[in-house]
């Protein structure tokens, strides 16, 4: 059977079921240790430079995955500050950073992500049209005190 299909076809076929079986296996590996808490942060890896009004809206997807055995208490100074980002280069020079409402209450917020669970939430983060050209940035996001970063790419439209 495999006599009649060309030398090409097969290491084409052996190629891409290696590349399939890597991705799967990477896809696997668990973002957060087992018996941690920890932030994933997820953007588009390319995002176009359309504007509403002065604003470019980069969707993020936030998920703080508890991976112990232990519901986890979440604390913020205030509802404000549940979560925070800052934009930079990357190299690491600063672009823009979330701006804080001047009515902000000063009551702590508090909640808790129970064991082995996920809380899920997406944010439209603005970002200043005026400070940005199409290129590479790094988005570094702070959600119930856990950190995390992910990059992203401005592309500019047609």
């Amino acid at each position: 059977m495999f006599a009649r299909i060309p030398n090409y076809v097969l290491t084409t076929g052996a190629i891409v079921a290696v590349i399939v079986l890597v991705g799967l296996y990477d896809n696997q590996r668990a973002p957060v240790a087992d018996g941690k808490v920890g932030l994933v942060v997820g953007v588009p890896a390319n995002q176009l430079m359309t504007q509403s009004g002065d604003d470019i809206v980069l969707p993020v997807v936030l998920r703080l995955v508890n991976r112990s055995k232990n519901e986890e208490a979440l604390e913020a100074e205030n509802k404000c500050k549940i979560f925070r980002f800052v934009v930079t280069t990357p190299q690491n020079e600063f672009i823009q950073a979330k701006r804080f409402a001047d009515d902000c209450p000063t009551n702590a917020a508090y909640g808790n992500v129970a064991a082995n669970t996920v809380i899920e939430q997406i944010e439209a983060v603005p970002l200043d049209a005026s400070r940005y050209a199409a290129g590479d940035y790094k988005l570094r996001v702070k959600f119930w005190n856990y950190e995390g970063e992910a990059e992203f790419t401005l592309v500019a439209g047609d």
